[in-house]
């Protein structure tokens, strides 16, 4: 026996968080839906923490999507779900995405639940894939739901691909700097330090400056190193308590630029996921506590906290995010258009594709305004340093007429 960690979604469409004891992941997810809630995430404080889970899972995505585009095909061809793994893990095309099918298929012959073996599959499985799949069990639309999933994760990478093209240039901009920086201070000042030593001269102010640096940085490079890693990791680990994760996400909304794009990429993940569970039949207070668990920024998750309430209260879904302000006011002003003509998913679909596009946009906008803010920046920098290297010189040739 041991303590499951857990999210899930209540009747009244709230979050939990918590903790239960089982022997195994589905057993706990079984004491869970026993207790009147729909598990949306079941782990054991064991397992690895959010950040490595989530890298994992990028890494892990392309043959997540291919196993999951090939079980779509057979789910819908009318293959049962057992007899369709067990062909995914006999295909030859791909060892890796057979090896996660046969992990799988091992768990459900085990008695686990297709979502409890996807759980407990190392980490293959984002939280997200994890939480619609389950719904998808529970709604008994197992097919359906993994070809919103095909449609979901297809969209999820060429926005991701998106932005790290956007993002690219300017990063390799900013490392070619840090690096010419790092040689200027390193290899070119020291030689000009012996230079000045020998023939007695003082330097001026900004070069001394340099030669201060250079010295820090040959003296103090271990504790330069150590305290590089250390104090990303101590901000890591405080951004991952409630209440620094709280601070960070909130600090991120107000960043200009940053922030527009963040709540736009949230609201397109939000929709996103709302239109693919209601798409499967998954009822609206479950389907929005699934949605809202899956947001990355925890401000904007408990901004949303209220609607679910609102729902319960009858006044539909439109009214509770807009008096949230949580999400732009168009997503309101679609949502409700969706609500007055009965087709809720479809317009929740429309606005995840528009919040996509915008997301896009709104990391095209950021990267045209980095990239000249890094290239001013080095310039800066880098132009300083070799000035003050040339006033230095010249200086010292003054001295020697």
């Amino acid at each position: 026996m041991q303590s499951y960690r857990y999210r899930a979604v209540a009747a009244d469409g709230s979050v939990l968080d918590g903790s239960v004891v089982a022997s195994d992941s589905q057993a706990a997810a079984r004491e869970i839906r026993n207790k009147g809630l729909v598990p949306t995430f079941v782990d054991s404080p064991g397992a690895a923490g959010n950040g490595w889970s989530a890298l994992r899972s990028l890494w892990s995505r392309p043959r997540t999507l291919r196993l999951t585009e090939d079980l779509s095909t057979l789910l819908s061809a009318g293959v049962p779900l057992e007899k369709a793994l067990s062909i995914c893990s006999a295909s030859e095309e791909s060892a890796e995405t057979a090896g996660v099918a046969g992990q799988v298929l091992a768990g459900l012959r085990e008695g686990k639940s297709f979502a409890a073996a996807l759980n407990d599959s190392g980490g293959q499985f984002s939280r997200m894939y994890v939480a619609m799949v389950r719904a998808g069990e529970t709604a008994g639309a197992l097919p359906l739901v993994m070809e919103q999933l095909v449609a979901f994760e297809r969209s999820r990478d060429r926005l991701k691909s998106e932005i790290l093209t956007a993002l690219a240039y300017p990063g390799l901009v900013l490392l070619a700097g840090l690096g010419a920086v790092g040689v200027i201070l390193g290899y070119v000042v020291p030689k000009f330090s012996a230079s000045f030593m020998a023939a007695g001269f003082d330097p001026p102010l900004p070069m001394q400056f340099l030669l201060a640096a250079s010295t820090a940085i040959r003296d103090w490079w271990a504790v330069i190193i150590l305290a590089g890693l250390m104090l990303p990791a101590a901000l890591i680990a405080w951004a991952s308590t409630p209440h620094g994760r709280l601070r960070v996400d909130g600090l991120l909304l107000r960043v200009p630029l940053v922030g527009p794009a963040t709540r736009e990429a949230e609201t397109a993940r939000f929709a996103r996921a709302l239109a693919t569970l209601l798409g499967a039949s998954v009822p609206l207070l479950d389907a929005l506590g699934i949605a809202r668990s899956v947001l990355t920024n925890r401000t904007i998750e408990d901004a949303l906290e209220p609607v679910a309430q609102g729902v319960r209260q009858g006044r539909g879904l439109a009214q509770p995010i807009a008096r949230s302000r949580a999400l732009p006011s168009l997503a309101a002003t679609l949502l409700s258009i969706g609500e007055e003509t009965g087709d809720l998913g479809r317009m929740a679909e429309r606005l995840a594709e528009i919040y996509e596009s915008k997301t896009r946009e709104s990391m095209k906008r950021f990267a045209a305004v980095f990239e000249p803010l890094v290239i001013l920046l080095l310039g800066v920098i880098v132009g300083s340093m070799i000035l003050s290297i040339l006033a230095a010189l010249t200086s010292l040739q003054r001295m020697g007429l």
